[in-house]
């Protein structure tokens, strides 16, 4: 039961990191590159789409996973209750995007 939740709970987690990652790319490329052709943007913007999702989804899960079980191991340790454990460190990676989504849509600094 806790694994389904924890699984579910990272796929969440990490199709927010991806698309934030995407997010930024896009900015990138419409602000920073110099190139104002609409059509090769949208193919570069495209690619690199292809890119962050396809290959990079894998690793963004391995880490996300990674530290989701690090947050569980202390959480667990504090509240002597794994699925209270997967709960707080969902809150606390949620919180995290929360804070960059926040900044880049709005440009507001919590910290």
């Amino acid at each position: 039961m806790t694994r389904k939740i924890t699984n579910a709970l990272i796929f969440i987690l990490t199709i927010l990191a991806a698309e934030l990652a995407v997010e930024y790319v896009k900015h990138f490329l419409k602000f920073k590159t110099g190139i104002h052709d609409k059509y090769l943007l949208t193919l570069i913007g495209m690619a690199i789409i292809v890119a962050i999702y396809y290959p990079v989804f894998g690793f963004v899960h391995y880490i996300t996973e990674h530290l989701t079980k690090q947050f569980v191991h202390a959480s667990k340790q504090k509240a002597g209750n794994e699925l209270l454990g997967i709960v707080i460190a969902f809150i606390i990676g949620g919180g995290i995007l929360f804070l960059v989504y926040l900044h880049q849509w709005y440009r507001i600094t919590i910290w």
